[in-house]
């Protein structure tokens, strides 16, 4: 009987590796219709007429993410932080600045096969939780590089850069240069990649 039992037991070990050594495929990932150029960006800004950074200490998040009827030819670009500095050289009344922090959210053109994005000329600049109409922008130059950042935590991640122009700054030409964000703690402030 207790060979039986035995028996029985070692049986069931067996199978149970047999079964739990089954392999199964990847799970398919459905990606957004101008990935790669979608995503969240952590970013630095420069105001390229003084070459200096909109501010030495400060990453700021952007997304770029497909339009509602799915283009390939459209993307919306839009931040998810404010961005105090970028009207606070114009606007300034002392030390304080007399207009609320600045974001935005256009819809633009973008060519997923070629990694690249701009504007169609002027086009307008809405308030991320209003809608209402804050400026006018436009995008040059806009453009993903695939794998071409190494972060502190030991991955690559893409990069993303645009020149900007606003109508609330005129004159002046900012470029945006960034990564795509990794989640992890010692990238999200990481300023000083190449």
């Amino acid at each position: 009987m207790k060979s039986i039992i035995r028996s029985l037991i070692l049986l069931c070990v067996f199978a149970a590796t047999f079964v739990s050594c089954e392999t199964y495929s990847d799970p398919k990932v459905d990606y957004s219709s101008i990935y790669p150029l979608s995503g969240e960006w952590r970013v630095r800004i420069r105001n390229t007429n003084a070459d200096t950074l909109v501010n030495k200490t400060t990453m700021y998040t952007f997304g770029t993410y497909n339009t509602s009827d799915n283009s390939t030819t459209q993307m919306w670009l839009r931040t998810t932080s404010s961005i105090p500095s970028f009207i606070n050289a114009i606007y300034n009344v002392g030390a304080k600045s007399t207009w609320p922090p600045t974001t935005l959210k256009s819809k633009i053109q973008c060519d997923v096969t070629g990694l690249s994005f701009t504007t169609t000329g002027i086009i307008q600049n809405l308030n991320v939780t209003t809608n209402a109409v804050i400026d006018t922008i436009t995008i040059t130059e806009g453009k993903v590089t695939l794998n071409s950042v190494s972060m502190p935590s030991g991955v690559m991640s893409d990069r993303i850069s645009f020149k900007l122009k606003k109508s609330k700054s005129p004159g002046v030409t900012y470029l945006v240069d960034g990564y795509r964000r990794t989640r992890w703690n010692e990238d999200e402030t990481f300023i000083t990649f190449k």
